[in-house]
């Protein structure tokens, strides 16, 4: 969260290890593995304590992972060739 960003009341909660967004940010990271290594991605995922840190984590990754997605789906149906 930048400080420009307003918080959202449960950002200081901590993420539960057995909730369905632990779940998300595990499979996010998965992802982001693919992108940038292994190293990279769990070094930024150690970083993920809070629910305010799933937030920036999401939104620090879905415009990369979105992208990525858009590529290969052009790849995928011939555009670009």
């Amino acid at each position: 969260m930048t400080p420009t960003t307003p918080g959202h009341e449960r950002d200081h909660e901590p993420v539960p290890d057995s909730s369905t967004l632990m779940g998300l940010l595990h499979v996010l990271r998965k992802a982001h593995m693919e992108l940038v290594g292994n190293d990279a991605a769990r070094q930024r995922f150690t970083q993920v304590f809070t629910r305010g840190d799933a937030r920036q984590y999401i939104d620090e990754l879905m415009p990369h992972l979105m992208k990525e997605r858009e590529k290969r789906r052009q790849h995928r149906h011939g555009v670009g060739k």
